[in-house]
Protein backbone atom coordinates (compact mmCIF):
# COMPACT_ATOMS: atom_id res chain seq x y z
CA UNK A 1 0.00 0.00 0.00
CA UNK A 2 1.28 3.42 -0.90
CA UNK A 3 2.03 5.66 1.55
CA UNK A 4 -0.36 9.37 1.99
CA UNK A 5 1.83 12.23 0.68
CA UNK A 6 2.07 14.33 3.77
CA UNK A 7 -0.89 17.25 3.87
CA UNK A 8 0.41 20.69 3.06
CA UNK A 9 -0.07 21.90 7.00
CA UNK A 10 2.60 19.73 7.37
CA UNK A 11 5.47 20.52 4.85
CA UNK A 12 8.18 21.98 5.62
CA UNK A 13 10.97 23.67 3.69
CA UNK A 14 14.11 25.35 4.62
CA UNK A 15 12.62 28.61 2.74
CA UNK A 16 9.16 28.47 4.17
CA UNK A 17 9.46 29.21 7.48
CA UNK A 18 5.89 29.57 8.11
CA UNK A 19 3.49 26.11 8.33
CA UNK A 20 1.42 26.50 5.52
CA UNK A 21 -1.92 27.32 5.34
CA UNK A 22 -4.85 26.99 3.52
CA UNK A 23 -5.46 30.31 1.13
CA UNK A 24 -5.75 28.89 -2.30
CA UNK A 25 -9.52 29.85 -2.93
CA UNK A 26 -8.67 33.45 -2.31
CA UNK A 27 -6.39 32.97 -4.84
CA UNK A 28 -8.71 31.47 -7.10
CA UNK A 29 -7.29 28.20 -7.40
CA UNK A 30 -3.98 27.21 -8.96
CA UNK A 31 -5.40 29.35 -12.24
CA UNK A 32 -5.52 32.49 -10.11
CA UNK A 33 -1.93 32.04 -8.76
CA UNK A 34 -0.91 31.59 -12.54
CA UNK A 35 -2.91 34.82 -13.15
CA UNK A 36 -1.33 37.04 -10.29
CA UNK A 37 2.41 35.48 -11.16
CA UNK A 38 1.41 36.74 -15.01
CA UNK A 39 0.09 40.37 -13.24
CA UNK A 40 3.13 40.19 -10.66
CA UNK A 41 5.90 39.71 -13.53
CA UNK A 42 4.19 42.48 -15.97
CA UNK A 43 4.69 44.67 -12.88
CA UNK A 44 8.05 43.69 -12.32
CA UNK A 45 9.36 44.53 -15.50
CA UNK A 46 7.53 48.03 -15.51
CA UNK A 47 9.35 48.83 -12.55
CA UNK A 48 12.74 50.76 -12.98
CA UNK A 49 13.73 50.22 -9.67
CA UNK A 50 14.18 46.55 -10.01
CA UNK A 51 13.76 45.29 -13.23
CA UNK A 52 17.03 45.03 -14.36
CA UNK A 53 17.61 42.52 -11.63
CA UNK A 54 16.02 40.14 -14.51
CA UNK A 55 17.62 41.39 -17.36
CA UNK A 56 19.26 37.93 -17.79
CA UNK A 57 16.17 36.04 -16.32
CA UNK A 58 14.11 32.86 -18.29
CA UNK A 59 11.43 34.51 -17.61
CA UNK A 60 8.63 31.66 -18.64
CA UNK A 61 10.87 29.51 -16.35
CA UNK A 62 10.28 32.19 -13.98
CA UNK A 63 6.63 32.64 -13.79
CA UNK A 64 6.31 28.43 -13.67
CA UNK A 65 8.60 28.61 -10.53
CA UNK A 66 7.03 31.54 -9.17
CA UNK A 67 3.34 29.70 -9.62
CA UNK A 68 4.77 26.74 -8.09
CA UNK A 69 6.49 28.26 -4.98
CA UNK A 70 3.32 30.80 -4.89
CA UNK A 71 0.70 27.95 -5.16
CA UNK A 72 2.21 25.76 -2.87
CA UNK A 73 2.87 28.24 0.03
CA UNK A 74 -0.71 28.97 0.55
CA UNK A 75 -2.15 25.81 0.27
CA UNK A 76 -2.70 24.58 -3.61
CA UNK A 77 -1.37 21.32 -5.24
CA UNK A 78 1.61 22.40 -6.32
CA UNK A 79 4.61 20.78 -5.40
CA UNK A 80 7.60 23.83 -5.54
CA UNK A 81 10.93 22.41 -7.17
CA UNK A 82 12.83 25.27 -8.00
CA UNK A 83 15.88 26.56 -6.78
CA UNK A 84 16.48 27.30 -2.97
CA UNK A 85 15.98 31.50 -2.72
CA UNK A 86 19.62 31.59 -1.05
CA UNK A 87 21.10 29.46 -4.71
CA UNK A 88 18.44 31.45 -7.00
CA UNK A 89 19.20 34.53 -5.56
CA UNK A 90 23.17 33.97 -5.36
CA UNK A 91 25.34 36.82 -7.38
CA UNK A 92 22.54 39.09 -7.30
CA UNK A 93 23.30 41.25 -4.70
CA UNK A 94 19.77 42.24 -3.70
CA UNK A 95 19.02 45.07 -1.38
CA UNK A 96 16.20 45.21 1.49
CA UNK A 97 15.15 48.23 -1.26
CA UNK A 98 15.09 46.11 -3.71
CA UNK A 99 13.15 42.99 -2.04
CA UNK A 100 11.08 45.63 -0.56
CA UNK A 101 10.02 47.20 -4.13
CA UNK A 102 9.66 43.79 -5.52
CA UNK A 103 6.91 43.03 -2.13
CA UNK A 104 4.97 46.69 -3.69
CA UNK A 105 4.48 45.02 -6.93
CA UNK A 106 3.23 41.79 -5.21
CA UNK A 107 0.83 43.94 -3.47
CA UNK A 108 -0.16 46.06 -6.53
CA UNK A 109 -1.04 42.39 -7.90
CA UNK A 110 -2.59 40.89 -5.88
CA UNK A 111 -4.86 44.59 -5.12
CA UNK A 112 -5.64 44.27 -8.64
CA UNK A 113 -6.64 40.12 -8.92
CA UNK A 114 -9.08 41.22 -5.93
CA UNK A 115 -7.39 39.22 -3.25
CA UNK A 116 -8.43 39.33 -0.02
CA UNK A 117 -6.46 40.70 2.49
CA UNK A 118 -5.88 38.55 5.27
CA UNK A 119 -5.16 36.19 2.35
CA UNK A 120 -2.60 38.56 0.76
CA UNK A 121 -0.92 39.49 4.22
CA UNK A 122 -0.58 35.73 4.60
CA UNK A 123 1.65 35.55 1.55
CA UNK A 124 3.59 38.23 2.20
CA UNK A 125 4.62 37.03 6.03
CA UNK A 126 5.77 34.03 3.67
CA UNK A 127 7.93 35.92 1.68
CA UNK A 128 9.01 38.36 4.28
CA UNK A 129 10.44 34.86 5.67
CA UNK A 130 12.24 34.44 2.64
CA UNK A 131 14.36 37.97 3.09
CA UNK A 132 17.25 36.88 4.90
CA UNK A 133 17.84 34.20 1.92
CA UNK A 134 16.92 36.73 -0.75
CA UNK A 135 18.83 39.71 0.40
CA UNK A 136 22.24 39.84 0.34
CA UNK A 137 23.57 43.35 -0.59
CA UNK A 138 23.95 46.51 1.71
CA UNK A 139 22.60 50.12 0.16
CA UNK A 140 19.59 51.34 -1.72
CA UNK A 141 19.49 49.00 -4.36
CA UNK A 142 22.11 46.40 -5.87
Amino acid sequence: MAEAAPSAASVQRADIKMPIQNHIDAFGGKSGVKALINTFVGYVAADPHINYYFAHTNIKALKYNLTQQVCEVVGGPCTYTGPTMTAAHKNLHVTTAAFNYLAQDMIKAMDQRDIAKPAQNYLLAQLAAMEPQIVTANGPLG
